[in-house]
């Protein structure tokens, strides 16, 4: 019976390894990128937070003497309603949260062109419950700032290096 629990997960080991399954958040970073000067200054510390965590748990080291920089230019934030209700007052809204950046090399020439990632929500609002709908959608925006802060990371992994460091 052992070795039938053994045999099984061994080949559930093996399956999962030959299909490419890996865990989510994993990027493999071209490894000039690997080592990074991080410029966050224009964003909130949830989305600095978000960035950092997610360039360091895919192995990128922060360092001010990198080869390349990575300037986040710009976050926004955006909302919009999608459905009313029968008295003309919002029962469902669209959140936008979009981030906006570009890398730079020592020289600070651009490398990239400026890349913005974004992500959509959709909020249902029920004006009895503001208060738990405000809480609802604070937790949503950490979750989108994370996911593109992801977002960011695929983005960075397929861009072209043209200069030689």
């Amino acid at each position: 019976m052992q070795n039938l629990k053994i045999t099984f997960l061994a080949s559930l080991l093996i399956l999962l390894s030959a299909c490419g399954w890996h865990l989510r958040g994993q990027v493999n970073m071209p490894v000039a990128l690997r080592i990074l000067d991080l410029n966050v200054s224009s964003v909130d510390f949830v989305s600095q937070n978000a960035i950092k965590q997610s360039l360091l748990s895919n192995g990128v080291t922060l360092s001010q003497d990198a080869d390349y920089e990575l300037r986040i230019l710009k976050e926004e934030s955006g909302k919009r309603t999608l459905a009313v209700t029968s008295n003309a007052k919002a029962s469902e809204y669209e959140l936008i949260q979009s981030l906006t950046f570009q890398l730079f090399d020592t020289d600070k020439q651009a490398i990239s062109e400026a890349l913005t990632v974004s992500t959509y929500q959709t909020l249902l609002y029920d004006a009895d419950a503001e208060i738990g709908k405000a809480q609802e959608e604070q937790n949503l925006r950490i979750e989108m700032k994370q996911s593109n802060a992801y977002k960011m990371l695929l983005r960075l992994k397929n861009i072209t290096l043209t200069t030689a460091k």
